[in-house]
């Protein structure tokens, strides 16, 4: 009888971890809704994700930027934090990198957020790095190559 005893023990112990864990699962989850982050060119209302931006300075004619989708719209305002890392200006073949920095907010209740960037004047064609944190936490780094201006774009 008493072996009996210990089995329903151990099953009821084991039953109430796994309650536990899917209850701290959950809370963890509120906290930090899941997002999905992108970097490209907005169009039309949209973000096409491109591995090659032309270098076009111009926000009427094109503007880049960040958007976090989220599965769920925050419950409370969240921090972003973004970097571009580029070319630095200068001789084109002199390797020198540099980062531009940014901050955005969240807004409570808002399932995407949009952060618009744009190219500087004194911006060069190269390889290029984007990498964006949610709360100190990495969502987007990924790589894509600025072309110059009147080179069109093999991928739409």
């Amino acid at each position: 009888m008493s072996s009996s005893f210990a089995r329903s023990s151990s099953v009821v112990l084991l039953l109430l971890g796994l309650s536990a864990a899917g209850l701290t699962a959950c809370r963890r989850g509120d906290a930090a809704p899941e997002v999905e982050a992108h970097f490209g060119v907005f169009f039309g209302g949209q973000l096409q994700e491109r591995e090659k931006v032309p270098l076009i300075v111009e926000r009427a004619r094109q503007t880049i930027g960040i958007r976090l989708e989220f599965a769920s719209a925050p419950s409370a305002e969240q921090s972003v934090r973004w970097e571009l890392e580029k070319p630095a200006p200068g001789k084109a073949n002199d390797g020198a990198r540099v980062v531009a920095y940014g901050e955005a907010k969240t807004r409570v209740g808002a399932p995407v957020l949009d952060v618009p960037l744009a190219f500087e004047s004194s911006d060069r064609p190269g390889a290029w790095r984007v990498r964006v944190e949610l709360d100190g936490k990495r969502v987007l780094d990924r790589p894509f190559t600025v072309t110059p201006a009147n080179e069109a774009p093999s991928e739409n």
